[in-house]
């Protein structure tokens, strides 16, 4: 589950009136990239509050291991059951069911923002351009949709976060290359994370994934320490934002564990390519839906994402959310 950085304004309750971006424009649409992770002091949110990264214990890592055991299990279960005429609603329950099984608790279910309001699900399932934060419907699938299960577990205490992307039925060669490029800038990611490295040099890389596949990243949303809570310090985002370069980069260190979530959607022709003149991400916009959370692509374009909870060793990482053990060594 994705630490939202955007500006959107977004209150509960079917009858509200469609969130309006904090700019004042009409349209709700979030255009804020060179807010994403600053708050109005200018200062990056974590930051500010005066948090720093923290780094784990062997010991620890393998708490947060086992919750990403559970968490994987529930996400290749739903996705399982994402064939055309299934709810998400009915994939929701899946993860229930799962997590639930291994004495696991959501932590998506009752997530509180920052207005009070608590997230009512076990998961977050992303349809097409319902995409961040996308509460599950009773809509039934079908042939083609692009979905994205996304499963945050804590277990013991101790948390993991991990998502994946999927085409329903036999699909299209767009949605299926969107899947596959959120899973390859996700690899790509993992193949340079080591300590040493600042992070501004991980997001780049996914960015160039991106640019190379052409689709467009989502910098109002990023990835995120976590651990002992869902969120924690610092934010991870998957592509070069002016915050993460002016302010908020960090080195990576052992110990340090990071839900490494990059999000991105099928970009409309003509809409000036997925890196600006200053080489920072050109940022897909955001429209935010009558439910309260979830957050659309405003183009109407599909997006996805992939997600992993990774450590970072001494040598390189490890992918603790993974089907089987994944150790890279950089």
């Amino acid at each position: 589950m994705s630490a939202y950085l955007g500006t959107a304004s977004r209150t509960s309750g079917a009858a509200t009136a469609v969130a309006v971006a904090a700019q004042g424009s009409a349209s709700g649409v979030v255009t804020t990239p060179s807010r994403a992770g600053i708050d109005a002091s200018g200062l990056p949110r974590w930051r500010e509050a005066g948090c720093e990264p923290a780094t784990r214990t062997s010991g620890e890592i393998e708490m947060i291991r086992a919750a990403g055991a559970v968490a994987r299990a529930a996400v290749d279960a739903a996705l399982r059951a994402a064939v055309p005429g299934a709810t998400t609603q009915s994939l929701d329950a899946v993860v229930e069911g799962v997590i639930a099984a291994a004495r696991g608790e959501s932590a998506a279910r009752g997530f509180r923002r920052e207005d009070g309001a608590t997230y009512p699900a076990a998961s977050v399932i992303a349809v097409n351009d319902r995409l961040v934060h996308a509460l599950p419907t009773a809509e039934p699938l079908r042939d083609g949709d692009v979905v994205t299960v996304d499963v945050a577990v804590r277990l013991r205490g101790w948390h993991a976060d991990c998502a994946a992307s999927a085409v329903v039925g036999q699909g299209t060669a767009d949605g299926h290359a969107l899947a596959d490029a959120a899973s390859a800038m996700l690899r790509a990611a993992m193949g340079v994370i080591a300590p040493g490295t600042r992070w501004s040099d991980v997001a780049a890389t996914m960015q160039d994934v991106a640019q190379s596949r052409g689709v467009g990243v989502v910098t109002d949303v990023a990835g995120h320490g976590i651990g002992r809570e869902l969120h924690e310090a610092p934010e991870a985002p998957c592509a070069i934002v002016r915050s993460l370069r002016e302010r908020s980069d960090f080195t990576l260190r052992p110990g340090m564990v990071l839900a490494v979530e990059p999000t991105i959607a099928l970009r409309p022709d003509g809409d000036g390519g997925c890196v600006d003149a200053d080489g920072c991400a050109r940022p897909v916009a955001l429209a935010a839906s009558l439910d309260g959370w979830t957050l659309r692509v405003a183009s109407g374009l599909p997006g996805c994402y992939a997600e992993e909870t990774v450590a970072v060793t001494r040598t390189g990482c490890e992918s603790l959310t993974a089907r089987t053990p994944t150790r890279i060594h950089a």
